[in-house]
């Protein structure tokens, strides 16, 4: 049994499939750029969201643009997508952005437009670990990039950094992460360094290190992030106080999103689904009026809306859970609560299961024991 949510806490993540050249390691539906192409697609985009405003678009709370890279947008493209479509207030809008494309230019113009929050792909702050990831930025220009974005206005930049690389050891993760933390950011999302075989780096996959390795690099972040003030609210993200990505915690708190482009994935009323993830399969999609791509007939709401929340700091709210799936979160899962809770793995009390800090790193098995 699962209940409606409230108004107002509904998002759209909008996929530009596109990149100028593809990073190494990643595994997410990405296409070698191509103006006629990409032209074609945001046609294709349009039409999506026109199908949607005739079935009617709640107001958003947030919006997305994600990638790929979707700074390839063009900020009259980024006017163009947004018109028409309610938006609360103070809705957070994020734009993702490669940081080569950052000139004061493009700053300028996208100060004109709804954006109201950056999150900048600067993986890391040493040049070998760029070159390595395939990342065509050079460390030293982060600084003078996210000063271009203050001069424009913006007030809210959120940074990732990626740890766990071949030979990388905490010294170098330490040494990394301090120049970046000589940068003014609100926000920063650090993740695992994963790498799959269908990557061109998929073959360095055994030179990866070793959990023991990756946990003391995870522990150090966390530390060094804590001390300069950040907050983490969830394993991979850290915010200053405010600063959380709130389109990012829709996702985590089980909230509806729309999701609009080529293998974008939604939740909206209840019904996990996703975007055909090829061009083809989606223009025929859109041509014939069809929105809310494929419902997920492997969607467990009750299993996903556990994984998520157990991701946040804060945990599962019990009284929560009863209220939208009808029934006890711990009765059936009292053995593994108890288990789990000897091991110092989980806390728990009277309104709350929340994962402890010792669980973070290995949070995948200690929430698959509690599924």
């Amino acid at each position: 049994m699962e209940q409606d949510l409230p108004p107002g806490q509904i998002g759209l993540y909008i996929h530009i499939p596109w990149c100028l050249s593809r990073c190494g390691y990643c595994s997410f539906y990405a296409l070698p750029f191509r103006r006629q192409d990409f032209a074609e697609y945001f046609a294709t985009l349009l039409k999506e969201k026109q199908l949607h405003l005739d079935a009617g678009i709640p107001r958003l709370s947030t919006v997305y643009f994600g990638g790929g890279t979707p700074s390839l947008l063009s900020p009259l493209q980024i006017n163009t997508l947004l018109e028409g479509i309610a938006l609360s207030p103070d809705a957070e809008i994020t734009l993702e952005i490669n940081p080569i494309q950052i000139t004061q230019e493009y700053a300028a113009a996208l100060s004109q437009t709804p954006v109201n929050r950056i999150s900048l792909g600067v993986q890391s702050m040493l040049d070998e670990d760029l070159a390595y990831l395939t990342r065509r930025h050079k460390a030293e220009a982060v600084a003078g990039k996210v000063r271009i974005l203050r001069e424009a206005g913006f007030r809210n930049i959120s940074a990732d950094f990626i740890y766990g690389l071949p030979a990388s050891d905490v010294r170098r993760v330490r040494h990394s992460l301090d120049l970046l933390l000589a940068i003014p950011f609100e926000h920063i999302s650090s993740y695992l360094l994963e790498l799959y075989e269908d990557t061109p780096l998929g073959k360095d996959a055994a030179r990866l290190p070793e959990d023991e390795e990756c946990a003391a690099q995870y522990s150090a972040i966390c530390q060094m992030l804590a001390a300069a003030g950040f907050t983490q609210y969830e394993i991979s993200n850290f915010a200053r106080s405010g600063r959380e990505s709130r389109h990012n915690l829709l996702y985590w708190e089980g909230h509806d999103f729309l999701a609009w482009g080529a293998s974008a994935s939604g939740y909206y009323r209840g019904t996990r689904y996703q975007n055909p993830p090829d061009l083809a399969q989606y223009y025929q999609y859109i041509q014939a009026g069809r929105i809310y791509g494929k419902p997920d007939p492997e969607a467990k709401p009750e299993a996903d809306y556990i994984m998520m929340r157990l991701r946040l700091c804060r945990g599962l709210s019990l009284a929560e859970f009863q209220q939208r799936f009808g029934q006890d979160f711990q009765s059936p899962r009292a053995a593994a609560i108890k288990r789990l809770q000897s091991q110092g793995l989980i806390l728990c009390d009277s309104e709350s299961i929340r994962l402890s800090p010792a669980a973070y790193f290995i949070s995948n098995s200690v929430i698959a024991d509690l599924l």
